[in-house]
């Protein structure tokens, strides 16, 4: 059965759709697409993340990133649920135990998704330019007795003061952020460090849902090991490896 595909005007018709209002380097990125509540539960609002991914990837390139707020999402074949790291306490995989991550693309040029059910108290995805990743790391040259999280401590303000970072993924809802070269754009775990001074000893915070089509392929049970089988879907990642296998040609 041929697999059923959305667009971009699927969603144009049914909901808000509103600029991000999101200044990086001077230039405007993202935007907004409010999904009305009495719609969440049809398709193509109830569609999976990878759907997202792949129909809405020009888009995606386009803005830099494409935020669903208080989106009840679909969490078929999630790669990982990224709660505190003491909840990670028996795992060795520093993408669930450090608090702070290098700027980074996941797996360029595929896209990444990110899913929230309730608010994220003491994290967020601190979202930068190329020349954010520049002023991060001539910072971490000149101050190499810091550790990545005083780094973030330091610079993060800063890149919000001066238009080079940004903050994102603390609200319900889905953000699919571009990986590729079209806006350059690159992302990192960091600190709400606010909440973390005012609740140093915090135990618990908000899964957050990660959804990345070579992850799914390839690491998916390495990047947590007790991911379980709760959300698998196997013929929709048959229908993924055959997506990119198809790109590749």
């Amino acid at each position: 059965m041929a697999r059923k595909t959305f667009t971009f005007a699927d969603f144009s018709k049914d909901c808000d759709i509103s600029p991000a209002n999101q200044q990086l380097s001077n230039r405007a990125y993202g935007i907004k697409i409010t999904v009305p509540e009495a719609l969440q539960k049809q398709w193509p609002f109830n569609a999976s993340a990878y759907d997202f991914l792949q129909f809405l990837r020009p888009q995606i390139q386009q803005y830099g990133f494409i935020e669903l707020p208080d989106l009840k999402f679909n969490k078929t074949n999630y790669t990982l649920a990224m709660r505190s790291p003491k909840e990670h306490s028996y795992s060795s995989n520093p993408f669930l135990t450090d608090y702070c991550q290098s700027p980074h693309q996941d797996t360029p040029p595929y896209p990444t998704a990110f899913g929230l059910e309730q608010r994220r108290e003491f994290f967020a995805t601190w979202l930068m330019t190329s020349k954010g990743v520049n002023e991060y790391t001539h910072f971490q040259q000149q101050h190499p007795e810091l550790s990545i999280i005083e780094c973030h401590k330091a610079l993060q303000p800063i890149s919000l003061q001066q238009g080079w970072g940004i903050l994102v993924n603390q609200n319900p809802g889905l953000i699919l952020i571009d990986n590729s070269q079209h806006c350059a754009l690159y992302h990192a775990r960091t600190c709400n460090f606010q909440a973390l001074n005012s609740t140093p000893d915090f135990a618990t915070d908000s899964a957050m849902y990660a959804f990345n089509e070579v992850g799914l392929l390839h690491y998916i049970d390495e990047l947590d090991s007790r991911r379980g089988l709760e959300h698998r879907d196997e013929s929709q990642r048959l229908a993924i490896a055959d997506f990119m296998q198809q790109e590749k040609r």
